[in-house]
C-alpha cells in the first residue's frame, strides 16, 4: 500500500504530485494573480495552503476541475 493509497500518519489521502500556482498559471494560461483572485472568490481549481503559506495544487484535481468546465458545442 503506498502512501497516497491509505492513511499514513493520520492523513485520509495524499495527492501524487502537486504543482505550485505559478505553474498552474502556465499550464492554464493565465496570470498568478489570476488564480489567487479566483481562490480569493473561491472559485477556481482546489488548492492546499502549506504552514508555511504556499500555496500547491493537486494534478488529480486540476484535472478534476478542468473537466467540470468543458462546455459541449450545440448540434447545428
Amino acid at each position: 500500500m503506498t502512501a497516497s493509497e491509505g492513511t499514513t500518519h493520520g492523513i485520509q489521502w495524499m495527492p501524487k504530485e502537486l504543482m505550485t500556482r505559478g505553474e498552474v498559471a502556465s499550464y492554464l494560461r493565465r496570470s498568478p494573480g489570476t488564480l489567487a483572485n479566483w481562490a480569493a472568490q473561491r472559485k477556481g481549481p482546489p488548492y492546499y495552503r502549506q504552514v508555511d503559506g504556499t500555496v500547491v495544487y493537486a494534478i488529480e484535481d486540476l484535472a478534476e476541475w478542468l473537466t467540470s468546465q468543458r462546455v459541449a458545442p450545440r448540434a447545428a
